[in-house]
């Protein structure tokens, strides 16, 4: 049965010049799409996408913002999902950053779905133990959002002119988890782990949707999660989607690593966080991604505008990769400078910065591009006319199917707290190991003169503790040569500071 759409908003926001500025800026930055905004003014349509029941079993029409392009002539266009975050008790895709976050990939010539999905719980389904309704009914939303697409494609008239094998799906926070659940939670056993499956009956089961369109496929290109984690990493396997994911390690809300849910309704489930999701997806064999953002808590209004760009800019950089059908997850490598962010003294005069490619075959091509789009060039080097404005400058080397990118934080003066976007901070060698390893890093940096390393398995059980001295070293050696051999996660303490979190694989 086919649905109308029962309701459309489309709001133009554009002037003459904008337009003129559209045309110049789209064509002299075209090699950018997809990773820096080339148009400068959007559409934003509303159509309904599926209905289901509420926490209290009352019946909802369910809605999706589409942000488009406006003037853009492409006619196979990538699209982007996007889940708001509140703990699955609030939030709407009226939300500021949800709008913020759609616009920004919107100006890069993507179309973005910002979703609504039912949240709450009632204190009957608490009762009863049927809680793990509050994972389930957004997951029946997010297949929906992406069975509702398809069918546009292929039977309402392909309204929004989209590729229907470049959709990622994604989110912040139980966004996040939302599409991480939907991605990887795949078999009735797994959610079984959550609770009596029953308890979906009522909702349709296992396999339902809420979708006008069931007997599309909902399955996605990617996954991107800001800030989400799954009940068990273990539910992906190989041959799974890649995973493209942003985490603080500091998070109190969702755990980084592994913990208990601390949101509005947390309490009921341990969860495993992006650390943990992207170990695991790795060891699988799946393509994963983890930008760790160190020292940063959950996401929220007070970290502002530069911060939501900067994340989301790196994670445009691996969707570049999904959507042009090559792979971020191989030996080809880049960097661009000694830090993820250049401090500079406004003097008028330019800055040249070089591409360093590693573990090439001999033919890479790299191409930089500017945030604004102020550079749009291919070549190794580039030489680029900062301003007072804070500049994120990305380059991206391709060779046959692999795909490497790097990003640099240009900005003026002093330091702020997007520096504190980085890079992990210690590497371990050799890696896999017999349990005997090294620790590679500038321990000058601690506080202190000692610094504690921890080792815990995937169940957040410590299995091995020392403290060891550091003084000016710049690497330390530990014979943890009795635990098991599997996979674990290793952390770093000093001082005051914020835990770093290592992968560390034993054999035996």
């Amino acid at each position: 049965m086919k649905y109308p759409v029962c309701f459309f908003r489309t709001i133009f926001v554009f002037t003459i010049f904008l337009f003129l500025s559209n045309s110049i800026s789209a064509q002299n930055c075209s090699s950018c799409r997809y990773i820096s905004p080339v148009f400068d003014s959007i559409t934003i349509t509303t159509v309904k996408f599926a209905e289901g029941p509420n926490s209290n079993n009352q019946m909802l029409e369910i809605y999706m913002d589409i942000y488009e392009p406006y003037g853009d002539t492409a006619t196979k266009r990538p699209v982007v999902i996007f889940a708001f975050g509140g703990g699955f008790v609030q939030g709407s895709k009226n939300d500021w950053y949800v709008e913020e976050v759609c616009k920004h990939l919107t100006k890069a010539g993507y179309v973005c779905s910002a979703i609504d999905y039912r949240i709450g719980i009632s204190a009957i389904e608490v009762l009863t133990l049927q809680h793990m309704r509050i994972f389930f009914r957004p997951m029946q939303d997010m297949r929906a959002a992406v069975q509702y697409l398809k069918a546009d494609f292929a039977e309402l008239g392909n309204n929004y002119r989209i590729d229907t094998s470049k959709i990622i799906i994604g989110g912040a926070s139980a966004g996040a988890i939302t599409a991480l659940m939907t991605a990887y939670c795949d078999k009735p056993s797994e959610m079984e782990e959550m609770g009596n499956l029953s308890a979906l009956d009522a909702l349709g089961g296992f396999y339902s949707t809420t979708g006008l369109y069931p007997n599309y496929s909902w399955k996605s290109a990617a996954v991107f999660n800001v800030a989400g984690a799954l009940v068990n990493a273990d539910w992906i396997e190989p041959g799974d989607i890649p995973l493209i994911s942003a985490h603080g390690n500091q998070d109190q809300v969702v755990p980084y690593d592994f913990g208990i849910y601390s949101g509005l309704l947390g309490g009921f489930f341990d969860l495993q966080g992006s650390y943990v999701v992207d170990l695991i997806a790795q060891f699988k064999g799946v393509c994963s991604y983890l930008f760790t953002m160190e020292g940063h808590d959950h996401p929220s209004l007070s970290m502002g505008m530069d911060y939501i760009r900067g994340v989301v800019n790196q994670l445009m950089l691996r969707m570049h990769a999904v959507i042009n059908k090559r792979t971020f997850c191989c030996d080809l490598a880049l960097k661009i400078h000694e830090h993820d962010t250049l401090i500079f003294q406004h003097q008028g005069a330019p800055v040249t910065l070089n591409a360093q490619t590693f573990h090439d075959q001999g033919n890479p091509v790299t191409t930089w591009c500017a945030i604004p789009c102020l550079v749009a060039e291919t070549s190794p080097q580039v030489t680029f006319q900062p301003d007072t404005a804070l500049h994120f400058l990305t380059a991206v080397t391709k060779e046959n199917q692999c795909q490497s990118s790097a990003m640099l934080v240009m900005q003026e003066g002093e330091p702020s707290s997007l520096n504190l976007i980085s890079s992990n901070l210690y590497s371990v060698y050799p890696h896999p190991n017999s349990g005997v390893f090294s620790i590679n890093g500038d321990f000058s940096l601690i506080a202190g003169n000692s610094v504690t390393i921890e080792i815990l398995n995937l169940n957040g059980q410590l299995v091995y503790r020392e403290m060891m001295p550091t003084l000016t070293q710049n690497h330390l050696t530990v014979h943890a040569g009795e635990i098991p051999g599997g996979t674990y996660l290793l952390k770093i303490h000093s001082g005051d500071n914020v835990p770093v979190t290592n992968k560390l694989v034993v054999i035996r």
